[in-house]
């Protein structure tokens, strides 16, 4: 005789089912999540590197001679000299153009065209032009390589030159050149050695910066110059030893700390590109910083971050140290002893 009864499943056991279901469904969208960060970072970085191999084919055509990381030299060309207590240095900004605002810029800068088909002096907006105008683009050949996946924002460019590569001091700008040359020159580092408008002089292009991610005021602003942050330790940092000169290490006051951040764009990582043409991504350690920049860039203040104080194996120098060992290796002066996270 068949045994006609039928077996169903109690509340209890599709409460389970149902659990387990939407388990796997979470997982699905945490793996998802993953994959989408890490094709966006990756192609981030492939678009950094393709910045960084143009800036070295431009400077292969040219020379020698690199791009500005600028892009635009409104009210800083001609000559003028440092003047400090290890001698006067020329300094030359601009190639002494005095009319030519764009001179080797690697993008230029402005909201459009005038009636005559010239570039609008007026203005730092971006638009494909402005992109399409600069010394790299020949080289870069897309205007979609300028931005990065990660950016929410709706500009152009998502990217800035470090200031401290293809200028003849950082950023090409005085006020930085007059109150770092004191604290260099203590060093043994004259403002010589800090001239890398070529190629050859870049002591390390593996692990020399060349580009990065920068917010700098989001959709209806871009960075007008490099990437730059002050090099020179914090207020207080103990001298390490072999300095040439260890009473003049330590600063007394006026340390700029971070004058430009990395954007911070949850949950990427800030990702860099070097000399070379390698790159590399970074995961700030400091959660106490990365909620700071996080709340200052989402409030359009992306310039001149204050940091927390500590010493120097404190996460704040750390994350700061991270970029600063990356500006110019083999002439900035190594902070000693190094942090003992490696």
């Amino acid at each position: 005789m068949r045994d006609t009864t039928r077996r169903a499943f109690t509340v209890t056991e599709l409460l389970v089912v149902i659990a387990i279901i939407a388990l796997l469904v979470a997982l699905a969208m945490i793996g998802f999540q993953k994959a989408q960060l890490m094709s966006r970072t990756s192609l981030c970085l492939s678009n950094q590197r393709q910045i960084s191999l143009a800036q070295t084919s431009y400077a292969t055509d040219n020379g020698g001679a690199f791009a500005s990381p600028c892009t635009s030299f409104r009210g800083m060309s001609g000559a003028f000299n440092l003047s400090s207590t290890c001698g006067n240095f020329p300094v030359l900004l601009n190639g002494g153009s005095l009319t030519n605002d764009s001179y080797h810029s690697w993008v230029s800068s402005y909201p459009g065209l005038d009636a005559n088909g010239n570039p609008k002096l007026t203005g730092n907006l971006e638009n494909e032009g402005a992109l399409t105008k600069g010394r790299l683009f020949e080289y870069v050949g897309s205007v979609p390589v300028y931005r990065s996946p990660h950016d929410p924002t709706g500009r152009l460019r998502s990217y800035s030159l470090s200031a401290f590569v293809g200028v003849t001091l950082p950023n090409d700008v005085a006020n930085y050149g007059k109150s770092w040359i004191d604290w260099f020159c203590a060093q043994g580092v004259t403002p010589r050695q800090w001239n890398t408008t070529q190629l050859s002089r870049v002591k390390n292009p593996s692990t020399t910066m060349l580009s990065i991610i920068e917010e700098d005021g989001g959709a209806t602003n871009h960075n007008t110059h490099g990437f730059v942050i002050d090099p020179r330790p914090p207020t207080g940092s103990p001298p390490p030893p072999g300095v040439p000169n260890p009473a003049l290490w330590a600063l007394t006051g006026g340390w700029q700390g971070w004058i430009d951040a990395p954007a911070i764009w949850k949950p990427a990582p800030i990702t860099t590109s070097n000399v070379d043409g390698s790159t590399q991504s970074y995961t700030l350690e400091n959660s106490a910083l990365l909620a700071s920049m996080y709340e200052s860039q989402s409030a359009g203040q992306t310039h001149g971050l204050v940091q927390g104080p500590d010493n120097s194996e404190g996460p704040w120098r750390r994350d700061w140290m991270h970029f600063r060992d990356r500006l110019l290796p083999g002439v900035i002066p190594p902070m000693v002893p190094r942090y003992q996270a490696q």
